[in-house]
């Protein structure tokens, strides 16, 4: 699953953080010394400081993190040593800001640290280290919670897409129209070929065995979903004849560990078949291909007079589940005189495989 960082969360929380703490140090400062003035002073730098941490570190995460897992302990060494040695340069350089402003008067002298000498900046490193930690833990927390709740609402896009698919698939597989014309053609074949019938007969359950079987993992191997295909064309083309033509070219006929989104082809051809004339004198050709990591199915475009009515949730759903599983888009191409539908061939590791 491809992922962005959460800006907005990170700007917006790591501010509120900054100015929280602050407040508290404010407080804190204010019931010590009972000095507003200084207090006010005190917290101001140390929410400058914060503030500059948080946001320089969230600029480094932009820059160095992976866009497939943005989350901090997935950076590289170059990103924490990058975050640390920024952390005490911004350290040091408030503490040289505040001795300019106090040597300048705008300020009240404060109690000098305790070190001495160049020893001081290694101190203020230490305390640099010490904030910029609980700023990355902050930041990591905000990226996690972010991505756990992008994978929840993928999970509830998936369950609801896999839902509607199978509706459809139940109201187009098992139509009654589809099976009325299914067993007539088969009574037809009985009468004047018995083999005709026996293999069409075989073709039909199968087909209806995949059509109504659950499918909880949401994909299917590349092999199953071409049996699928020719299954379904064979059995139209006994409906059709010579009115309808089609091949399958495919390259590698054995392909383990490549997948597709279940029912993702058949739904394309029953398409094309709805809303295309067929006749012998103009036959529709469906031509299914694959191309390296790619399969398209392509036909001829010669629209019936009279489009059945059809509100497009078809492809759009194929559409939403291919990129639920596995990110990527659909190629979808009609240059007037051709129409074809593109998928890329997935492979079962790089699914965002859920049950």
């Amino acid at each position: 699953m491809k992922t962005k960082l959460p800006l907005k969360s990170l700007i917006k929380i790591s501010c509120c953080f900054s100015v929280a703490v602050s407040l508290f140090l404010l407080l804190s400062v204010f019931i010590q010394e009972g000095d507003l003035y200084t207090s006010l002073i005190k917290c101001m730098f140390f929410l400058a400081l914060l503030g500059l941490i948080c946001l320089l570190n969230i600029g480094l995460l932009v820059v160095c993190s992976d866009e497939k897992s943005p989350t901090i302990s997935k950076c590289t060494k170059w990103f924490y040593f990058a975050s640390f040695v920024m952390s005490a340069v911004v350290i040091i350089l408030i503490y040289w800001i505040g001795q300019y402003f106090t040597y300048q008067g705008f300020i009240e002298k404060q109690e000098a640290f305790k070190v001495r000498g160049n020893v001081v900046y290694l101190y203020l490193s230490l305390q640099g280290f010490f904030i910029n930690g609980i700023v990355l833990l902050l930041l990591n927390f905000i990226i996690v919670q972010d991505f756990n709740n992008q994978v929840q609402l993928e999970n509830s896009r998936l369950i609801a897409a896999r839902s509607q698919a199978a509706n459809e698939l139940l109201l187009q597989q098992i139509h009654p129209h589809f099976l009325f014309n299914a067993l007539n053609i088969l009574k037809s074949l009985i009468k004047r070929s018995p083999d005709k019938a026996e293999d069409y007969l075989l073709r039909l359950s199968d087909f209806l065995r995949v059509s109504i079987s659950g499918n909880k993992s949401g994909i299917a191997s590349l092999n199953d979903e071409l049996k699928l295909c020719a299954d379904y064309l064979e059995m139209q083309k006994v409906r059709f004849g010579e009115a309808l033509s089609f091949n399958l070219d495919i390259q590698e006929k054995e392909s383990p560990g490549m997948v597709l989104p279940v029912f993702s082809l058949q739904p394309l051809l029953e398409n094309v078949i709805k809303h295309n004339e067929l006749t012998d004198a103009a036959p529709l050709n469906i031509n299914i291909k694959q191309n390296g990591n790619w399969i398209s199915v392509t036909n001829n475009i010669q629209l019936k007079s009279n489009l059945e009515h059809s509100t497009g949730s078809g492809l759009a759903n194929l559409a939403e589940r291919y990129n639920l599983l596995s990110g990527d888009e659909i190629d979808i191409r009609d240059d007037g005189f051709t129409f074809s539908v593109t998928l890329k061939i997935l492979k079962h590791e790089d699914c965002n495989y859920r049950r």
